[in-house]
């Protein structure tokens, strides 16, 4: 019987399940995780516990090289839930498997899920509406640095708009960008081009493991961030708009006396 495919938002973590996305990933026959796109905080065995079955892991290759070929085997056999942290659909990978879902016939629902995007700007009691386009900091490849953030936040800050820069990761090489590999980058960048863009001085906020216990949410000039320890990752980076309204200014003092010890 073909089943039809859930792609749930996982949230930030374990925690941030949905009731709707337990219920239905409790329902289904076979359960996948993404971990390709994001990490979903929180013990495997606590995901389990909750669904009360098991799950597989699916990375790049299973996602993109091989098109979801495992999901949907798995469709031909009765309902698959996929899980993506975060919101559903914010990875252009899977509005590909959606769309190739439909293609083949099968019924399709998608269920949000508490986004690193949106959650980020609310812990750090910055205004959502002055929230610019979003870029993602990569590492050097082949000794070529990806240049596209540093015009991201150029562009926002002309605007007078925060600039939300995801960092990248590798779930499966366990590769974390942090806080410091990100300003390290922006700086390099900034000696290279040399716009006054980006400064020591200039205003960010540096989140780390948002949704678990030990998050942290510091507020602080890039010069300050980039010698602090943030602890484990995934890391987030908001380099804020160049005037902030007052508001945000006091929040900002209360988040970082509440989560930057």
């Amino acid at each position: 019987m073909r089943g039809r495919l859930y792609i749930i938002g996982g949230g930030i973590s374990v925690d941030y399940l949905t009731i709707k996305a337990l219920n239905i990933i409790k329902s289904v026959k076979n359960v996948f995780l993404d971990g390709y796109t994001g990490v979903l905080l929180g013990d495997g065995e606590r995901l389990s516990s909750l669904v009360g079955k098991g799950y597989r892991t699916l990375h790049r290759r299973d996602l993109e090289e091989l098109n979801g070929g495992e999901i949907f085997k798995a469709l031909e056999d009765g309902d698959v839930a996929l899980i993506s942290p975060g919101d559903a659909l914010i990875a252009t990978t899977h509005v590909n498997i959606l769309i190739e879902a439909r293609r083949r016939g099968y019924e399709v629902e998608v269920v949000p899920g508490v986004s690193i995007v949106s959650s980020s700007i609310s812990a750090s009691g910055l205004m959502i509406y002055k929230l610019g386009k979003v870029a993602t900091i990569t590492f050097p490849k082949d000794g070529i640095i990806y240049e596209y953030p540093y015009d991201v936040i150029k562009e926002n800050s002309s605007r007078n708009l925060h600039s939300l820069l995801l960092l990248e990761i590798d779930v499966e090489k366990k590769v974390f960008m942090t806080v410091k590999d990100a300003i390290n980058i922006l700086l390099e960048i900034e000696k290279s081009r040399g716009e006054g863009v980006i400064s020591h001085n200039r205003l960010a906020v540096g989140i780390s493991r948002l949704g678990s216990d030990s998050m942290k949410v510091c507020p602080g000039g890039l010069g300050e961030l980039i010698n602090m320890d943030l602890g484990e990752p995934p890391h987030t980076l908001i380099v804020t708009s160049p005037k902030l309204h007052f508001i945000e200014e006091e929040a900002l003092k209360v988040i970082k006396d509440v989560y930057c010890r």
